[in-house]
């Protein structure tokens, strides 16, 4: 009986999409990837079948959801998995690609409410989690009075980003008064948020109808900027496993979902925001039997990473980043020792060439980034990003001048 599938993965230019393209392809299901950019890591990898250049999701929505539903159609698509940022698209879509075959995401209602990490912030505390004193601000009036409020250090951060791009921290809330503030809006609001010092975990699930067919959770020891993470080691952290169990069954959720949050030096869990689509922790599976079948249904027990495999990491970041962050020998001294410990995510002796591919697409991102002065990050997602447009039930909910959140 054969068993194999055609899977359709959006997002090719992400390492966490490479690894899961090489799972299913390992697992003899065929591998299409849709991609907006031209080049990215997917189309260079024996495990993808073909990868399509799609439009950009960002800016022609409408093509692009047409796109995804020819190649379904033409394909016979069984599975479509949505992967980065595009994720937002296609579950607004999600009603047209359902005529073509499963797609694994929920609605676009859903996912705004884990992507704003204001709404985030109130499902956390419904499901029992400790989430640090928020307040949602729509000016930067109402800026200046949250941290005119504040009696420690805080966190400015949009209610929709991505990798902590426009994160500040903030140690002394009355000096950054006198100092140039971001500038919200009613369409895009900011967040004050006490500042919890503690050691940064992240945890990445797959879930069908509220129970998790697949887990992993790591420390975020090393990171490109102040968000992403660019080294995994499985932490085995069963207090964030029960949480995500919680949240997942308490909401019935489907599909793939992440959590940022923060232990502090007392021992308190604090959840911080939500991803609700692929991450890095997918690394953590590499030559795992059965991951390809959590995507498909759930089991009694959720696939775990196995305990005694290597760590993963992007190499390339951590020589660019890991290096840049290094303040003292001692600090050195680790990095050479969690280096020479981990595996490079991208790099595999029966599947090199995405490797050699990401050198092409460092050179384009550098190139983008001259170009408009922002940073790569930024640039690596600016054509897919959703920042919670054309979304009119969101400003219905808007809660009143000076909300907050304990």
């Amino acid at each position: 009986m054969n068993t194999s599938k055609t899977i359709l993965l959006t997002g090719g230019r992400a390492p966490a999409t490479l690894e899961l393209a090489r799972l299913f392809g390992a697992a003899g299901h065929r591998v299409l990837v849709a991609e907006s950019a031209q080049l990215h890591l997917c189309s260079r990898s024996r495990f993808v079948d073909r990868a399509y250049q799609v439009p950009s999701p960002r800016e022609k929505s409408a093509n692009y959801i047409s796109a995804l539903c020819r190649i379904m159609e033409t394909e016979r698509v069984q599975l479509l998995i949505p992967t980065c940022e595009e994720i937002f698209y296609v579950a607004q879509g999600r009603d047209r690609l359902q005529a073509y075959g499963e797609v694994l995401t929920e609605g676009i209602d859903v996912l705004r409410s884990l992507h704003d990490k204001w709404l985030f912030g109130k499902l956390a505390q419904d499901a029992g989690a400790n989430v640090p004193h928020t307040v949602l601000c729509r000016s930067q009036e109402e800026m200046r009075e949250a941290l005119q409020r504040a009696s420690g250090p805080v966190v400015l951060k949009p209610v929709y980003s991505r990798f902590a791009a426009h994160v500040r921290i903030v140690a002394d809330p009355v000096a950054a008064m006198k100092k140039r503030l971001p500038e919200p809006s009613a369409d895009q609001p900011w967040l004050v948020q006490a500042f919890i010092e503690g050691r940064q975990l992240c945890s990445y699930a797959v879930a069908h109808q509220g129970r998790l067919s697949l887990y992993a959770d790591y420390e975020t020891s090393y990171t490109a900027g102040q968000g992403a993470s660019i080294y995994f080691a499985y932490a085995n952290h069963p207090e964030v496993k029960h949480f995500v169990s919680r949240f997942v069954e308490r909401h019935g959720f489907s599909g793939q979902i992440a959590f940022d949050l923060i232990e502090s030096k007392q021992g308190e869990l604090f959840v911080i925001e939500c991803n609700p689509r692929l991450t890095s922790g997918i690394h953590l599976f590499k030559d795992q039997s059965g991951v390809a079948n959590a995507f498909f249904h759930s089991s009694k027990e959720p696939i775990v990473p196995q305990e005694k495999k290597s760590p993963a990491m992007l190499g390339m970041a951590m020589l660019i980043y890991g290096l840049a962050g290094i303040r003292s020998g001692s600090q050195l001294k680790r990095w050479g020792k969690d280096f020479f410990a981990a595996r490079d995510a991208l790099l595999t002796s029966d599947d090199p060439w995405p490797f050699v591919a990401q050198f092409g697409m460092l050179a384009d991102l550098a190139k983008q980034s001259i170009r408009t002065g922002m940073s790569m990050i930024e640039c690596s997602t600016q054509d897919i990003e959703w920042n919670g447009e054309s979304s009119p039930k969101a400003e219905k909910a808007a809660p009143e001048k000076g909300s907050e959140s304990t």
